[in-house]
């Protein structure tokens, strides 16, 4: 890349595909396209920087990707790298957090004022068919990645063990809300969940057709409402039932 301008790339990541049947997509005409060359900085430089990470580990694979190579095509030098990231599964991480769509972001990580946490849960399972950017990919890549690098086999699991946590909260107001049986298990319906998402990411990795957003949106609604509790044991969003407590339970935790 000329060091005197952007040209930005997302690569579709494939896992197990030959790199000469990648396709290429070019991003949406910014700014920071052909524009003359402006050493960015800030949020512009760690966007810049991720995005030329996400095209070199979808390229070559986390293994043989090279801080020297991002930087070449993010237009900056090592140390611009460095200073914001220890390493390569630093990088590749918060390469993945940026093909996040907020939506998602925004439901795990904040409040939900007006919502009960059935339709946040129907909400995020929802998105699940939502148009992605092309780097969504990239996790599976880290996870592949993990088996060989402890230091990012770690990280991941201290992510998913993260979003457990946000969904068994889900999970918790639900039980205590009368909507969820009490009677199933937090862990399993926690990891229900997850199924259902990192199945879809190997879906659209592998090229297959999605479902309609209405017909998705159906299935996801009967998936939760199968989770309620018998019409018998429902009670008011008044009742000051208490709910589990702590991280989601393991299979062969004493309670």
């Amino acid at each position: 890349m000329d060091n005197k301008r952007y040209h930005l790339q997302m690569v579709d990541v494939g896992i197990g595909v030959d790199p000469s049947q990648r396709v290429v997509f070019d991003s949406a005409p910014s700014p920071l396209v052909d524009a003359p060359f402006d050493a960015p900085s800030g949020e512009e430089l760690t966007e810049v920087l991720l995005h030329a990470a996400a095209e070199v580990f979808a390229e070559q694979g986390y293994e043989r990707a090279g801080v020297a190579e991002i930087a070449r095509r993010a237009g900056v030098t090592t140390g611009a790298i460095y200073s914001r990231y220890t390493g390569k599964a630093e990088m590749l991480l918060a390469a993945v957090d940026l093909h996040v769509p907020d939506e998602i972001q925004q439901l795990l990580r904040s409040d939900h004022p007006g919502e009960s946490a059935t339709d946040v849960l129907a909400s995020l399972g929802a998105h699940l068919v939502d148009d992605l950017p092309k780097g969504y990919g990239l996790f599976l890549e880290a996870i592949v990645a993990g088996r060989r690098d402890s230091e990012l086999a770690a990280a991941i699991r201290r992510r998913v063990e993260d979003e457990d946590a946000r969904l068994a909260e889900l999970v918790d107001e639900a039980t205590t809300d009368g909507v969820f049986d009490p009677d199933l298990d937090r862990f399993a319906t926690v990891r229900l969940a997850h199924a259902i998402g990192f199945g879809m990411t190997l879906t659209r990795v592998m090229g297959l057709d999605l479902p309609e957003s209405e017909t998705w949106t159906t299935v996801i609604d009967r998936v939760i409402g199968a989770l309620a509790a018998p019409a018998d044991q429902q009670s008011s969003p008044n009742d000051q039932s208490s709910p589990p407590s702590g991280n989601p339970r393991h299979r062969g935790d004493t309670e």
